[in-house]
């Protein structure tokens, strides 16, 4: 694995919200490395997850308020 590589696997794990909305395929793999992570505790993920929404690509349990 370079360094390159390597460097992006860290910065997917980071919890906090990226300074600008990611992109769909962006957040997919955020969803992915944060499978475990709870949206309100995570800051990324809930961001992933609000990019998902809006495009489309994912559509949220009526049943749950998060």
């Amino acid at each position: 694995m370079d360094d390159d590589a390597l460097r992006e696997l860290l910065e997917l794990n980071v919890h906090t919200a990226l300074p600008t909305p990611p992109t769909v395929d962006l957040a997919h793999q955020i969803m992915r490395v944060h499978r475990e992570c709870a949206t309100d505790c995570c800051h990324r993920k809930d961001q992933a997850r609000r990019t998902l929404i809006a495009e489309g690509r994912i559509v949220p349990d009526s049943s749950r308020t998060r």
